[in-house]
């Protein structure tokens, strides 16, 4: 038991470090640093190794594959393969977002298990106390209002706002925004999925499928 305890605390601390790893990432990703390119190898390089374990000690290889083919496409560093900038920022962004959603998959499954008016409401408190700091803190803000749109772009668009951070609590803001998003957005996609799945339409299919492959 105890055994299992100190697992679990050690799995805890890495997706932590991982988290913040990727939090690093992000607040790069927008703005080009003397450091971004190291941060962005390192968190890959971690994320390629642990991809790796996972993969050797799986049972079947090529079930594990079907069961993570984002996880694959991000594994592979298509971004420094492309040389033009923008298609090869559009790669990295994907594979940032993946990396990201991959680790904070339990915070995705605790949101899963909450009613919906619950998620919505911590939704809007994130936003409602993050616009307060901005609108403060931020020049490029002339309102709340402009605030408020800057908090809802960065979440929904993985921390592309129409305004550019200049203070570093604000950048502080705008990267858990960033992370909250991809919470948001893997909830979404794994809500979606499991409706799909439940639903008549794609269980009869299943059946007839099966039914044509054993006839």
């Amino acid at each position: 038991m105890k055994i299992y305890q100190n697992k679990q605390k050690k799995e805890i601390v890495y997706e932590i470090f991982m988290i913040l790893l990727a939090s690093f990432s992000v607040a790069t990703l927008w703005k080009s640093t003397g450091y971004d390119g190291v941060i962005v190898w390192v968190t890959w390089g971690i994320f390629f190794i642990d991809f790796l374990y996972r993969f050797v000690k799986s049972d079947s290889k090529l079930d594990f594959i079907k069961q993570n083919p984002f996880l694959v496409i991000a594994v592979i560093p298509l971004d420094a393969v492309f040389q033009f900038a923008r298609f090869a920022r559009i790669l990295h962004l994907l594979r940032l977002k993946t990396i990201t959603k991959y680790y904070t998959m339990p915070f995705i499954k605790f949101f899963k298990r909450q009613h919906l008016g619950l998620v919505a409401s911590i939704t809007m408190l994130v936003i409602f106390l993050s616009i307060i700091p901005l609108y403060l803190l931020e020049p490029e803000l002339d309102s709340y209002w402009d605030a408020f749109i800057g908090s809802l772009m960065t979440i929904t668009f993985f921390g592309q706002s129409d305004f550019d951070p200049t203070t570093g609590a604000g950048h502080a803001i705008t990267v858990l925004l960033t992370i909250f998003g991809v919470v948001l957005h893997g909830l979404i996609i794994s809500t979606c999925i499991d409706y799909v799945y439940q639903s008549r339409l794609f269980k009869v299919a299943v059946t007839k499928l099966k039914r044509k492959a054993g006839g």
